[in-house]
């Protein structure tokens, strides 16, 4: 054995790595211990090699660079555990010394014991032993502290991953397609929504949710995005098993291959039902009535612009109805407003399955419907067919609460474009139409005019010439006097209003005392009326008394009586001298309120009379219900009371009807002899009317002439 083997503790050349035998052999001139340290210090790993007793026989600077060892704390002969303890006591020593110590071979031959050490500055190194047969021992120290720290940050990359596909998956559904489209991945999400099992969606084509809803355009442009490599992301709505339709915000993804060409496709999707549902509920809240589940106003509007859009294009006519309930009211007032709500959630559902394809519906709010009627062919024909239509439907009775009921409708028509190229102006002419309807009686049908825009335009002027009517001094009082029927002397007055308009001159009641209903001026105005009657009274002679008519408006404020109480005062009118005249109207509200103010009014001495007596469907019953003092038997009867039968039998009936209550009785709207002498004879107390007198300004009536009376042909 040579030199070199003795050196490593008997090991012949070929033990050594081969580029150092091929170092050894291609140099033989080299000096085998200069060679053998070349090879050594060149090794980039820590060497050190030991004898059978486990002290040093030679090691590389790189072993002691790695543990902090200079030369001289390790030179050769010294032991492996004085080494290990020079090493434990610098301040690079392994942490887990006792890992590193050797007792030599435990038999069976020489094997290798790789070893991790783990130094205080954070490097971690591997030690391999390699032990030789005569008892000797290589080590060969690596530093992997790189590798460690990469191994360490692609675990925590990994875990990363790991943990970011756990909350993806719990929060959002994942599905991954190859090329054409079959599932190749699922998550438990996406299984859930779908209803389709993993085993189910693996190796499908994606199409089974199709759900049928998008246009063939959505799909084309999806693809096409993806299949360039590009992102997608849109709201799709699939179909699950059971054949729900779901909606899911959707980002698909290409993952690309090693060609930078897409290999797969990743959707993450995240489930929208709740909010789509919710908007649809807004959408159908915006355009459906809440209470019938028909179209509302918004639609309406939608179908006549479409429907004038349509004219333009194809010259069809169309009209447009209003339909208004005749006696909606009084089934609210008698049976409660969820039979009201009944009744029309019935005729809605009766309108919207009767109506043919062209013909559109829509609840307008309260009592008041509208509908559109298409066609190439709609003229007046059509219209009044649909409108006859129209009120079979509404007349057919309607069974709310147990009960039997029954309205009538009335209908306003408005033809495009004849009365109109746009939605508002076709709707307000066909309100003008239904205006016409109502004031001509109701249940009925009526088509737009030129005169009716006419009125209407009166009626706004007058409307607005009225507000300032009273601050200008523009309303008059006429009186037309009440005979006692036996003596023929005035007995009263009945104060009668007029209004001096600056353009159209003297207006009488019935040209707006119902703008003044509809307004809210009838209380101001009537507050007016009852003051001035009240102090022209006070100048007459005691056995006078000014009758005021009281309209139903007046008493919404609740402050009739101290109206009344402060027109006396003001004008030193006894209460006895004031009769205050009012119609069963007001006791249609239904308000205990007015019937105590009238009851108080007639505490104080006014008199109170019920005017228009007979007219009603229940006069006899306010009779009962309240002590009147006076009844006004209405000039209808009076008119008729020479020439039809009936007439004469209701006036009989209500004078035996009073004389059995103790209440007086007035006719109103005398103008003949025979009239006057018949009423006369039937025990009428008093009477009113042109054979006696017209209504007079104050200034033209003489009262003390009025008493001179010698027969009713004669007038004052």
């Amino acid at each position: 054995m040579g030199p070199l083997s003795k050196s490593f503790g008997g090991h012949a050349l070929h033990d050594l790595p081969m580029d150092a035998a091929a170092v050894a052999v291609a140099r033989p001139r080299i000096q085998p211990d200069a060679l053998l340290e070349v090879m050594i210090e060149s090794i980039p790993s820590g060497l050190c090699i030991f004898d059978h007793d486990l002290k040093l026989v030679i090691s590389n600077g790189r072993y002691g660079n790695m543990y902090g060892l200079g030369p001289e704390q390790i030179p050769p002969g010294t032991s492996l555990h004085d080494i290990l303890a020079a090493s434990a006591a610098g301040a690079r020593g392994p942490l887990n010394i006792d890992r590193l110590r050797y007792d030599g071979p435990d038999g069976g031959g020489p094997r290798a014991t790789p070893l991790v050490a783990e130094l205080g500055d954070g490097s971690v190194f591997t030690v391999s032993r390699h032990p030789m047969l005569d008892g000797g021992l290589i080590e060969v120290h690596r530093d992997i502290t790189d590798a460690r720290f990469a191994e360490a940050r692609a675990e925590a990359a990994r875990q990363e991953l790991i943990e970011r596909q756990y909350a993806i998956d719990q929060a959002v559904i994942v599905a991954i397609t190859d090329l054409q489209g079959r599932f190749i991945y699922a998550n438990d999400n996406f299984c859930k929504i779908s209803g389709y099992s993993r085993d189910e969606l693996l190796g499908q084509n994606h199409r089974i949710l199709k759900s049928g809803e998008h246009p063939p355009s959505l799909f084309r442009e999806l693809y096409r995005r993806i299949a360039r490599g590009q992102v997608w992301r849109g709201e799709l709505c699939n179909r699950s098993k059971d054949g729900s339709l779901y909606w899911v915000d959707t980002v698909i993804t290409p993952q690309l291959g090693p060609n930078g060409k897409p290999a797969a496709y990743m959707a993450i999707r995240v489930d929208v039902t709740a909010r789509k549902r919710a908007e649809a509920q807004v959408v159908y809240a915006a355009r459906h009535d809440a209470l019938t589940g028909i179209a509302n106003r918004a639609v309406l509007l939608e179908r006549i612009e479409q429907a004038l859009q349509k004219m333009q294009q194809h010259d069809a006519g169309f009209a447009v109805f209003l339909v208004d309930l005749d006696g909606f009211k009084n089934i609210n007032d008698t049976l409660g407003h969820a039979a009201g709500d009944a009744l029309l959630k019935e005729l809605a559902y009766r309108l919207k399955t009767s109506l043919r394809d062209a013909e559109s519906v829509a609840r307008l709010g309260g009592d008041e419907f509208a509908i559109v009627q298409e066609g190439r062919a709609v003229g007046r024909e059509e219209a009044i067919d649909l409108a006859s239509r129209v009120m079979d439907i509404v007349s057919c009775p309607f069974e709310l609460d147990g009960q039997e009921v029954s309205v009538g409708t009335s209908i306003g028509i408005a033809l495009a474009p004849v009365h109109g190229t746009s939605a508002g102006e076709l709707l307000k002419k066909a309100d003008l139409a239904l205006y016409r309807v109502k004031s001509e009686g109701r249940n009925g049908y009526s088509f737009f005019d030129e005169e009716m825009s006419r009125k209407v335009d009166t009626r706004l002027q007058l409307i607005k010439d009225m507000h300032g009517a009273l601050h200008r001094d523009e309303f008059r009082l006429h009186y037309q006097p009440l005979f006692d029927a036996k003596t023929l002397r005035p007995c009263g007055m009945e104060a009668l209003v007029r209004w001096q308009h600056p353009v159209l001159g003297l207006l009488a009641p019935d040209e707006f005392i119902f703008l003044a209903e509809e307004t809210g001026f009838m209380e101001p105005l009537g507050r007016w009326i009852l003051r001035k009657a009240c102090a022209d009274a006070a100048a007459w002679p005691d056995d006078i008394r000014v009758a005021v008519n009281l309209s139903a408006s007046q008493f919404r404020s609740g402050t009739v009586f101290q109206v009344a109480v402060s027109a006396l005062t003001e004008a030193g009118l006894a209460p006895e001298r004031l009769e205050l005249e009012i119609t069963e109207s007001l006791f249609l509200q239904n308000k205990d309120s007015n019937v105590a103010a009238i009851q108080r009014l007639k505490d104080i001495g006014v008199t109170i009379a019920l005017d228009d007596f007979g007219t009603g469907y229940a006069s006899l019953s306010y009779l009962l219900m309240f002590p009147f003092d006076k009844i006004k038997i209405d000039r209808s009867f009076t008119q008729g009371l020479s020439t039809r039968a009936d007439c004469a039998a209701v006036v009989a009936s209500i004078l035996a009807l009073a004389k059995e209550l103790g209440i007086s009785v007035t006719a109103e709207g005398v103008e003949t002899e025979l009239q006057f002498e018949l009423l006369r004879n039937a025990g009428v107390d008093h009477v009113q009317g042109y054979l006696l007198s017209r209504p007079r300004p104050l200034p033209e009536l003489d009262i003390v002439a009025l008493r001179s009376f010698a027969r009713p042909g004669v007038a004052a």
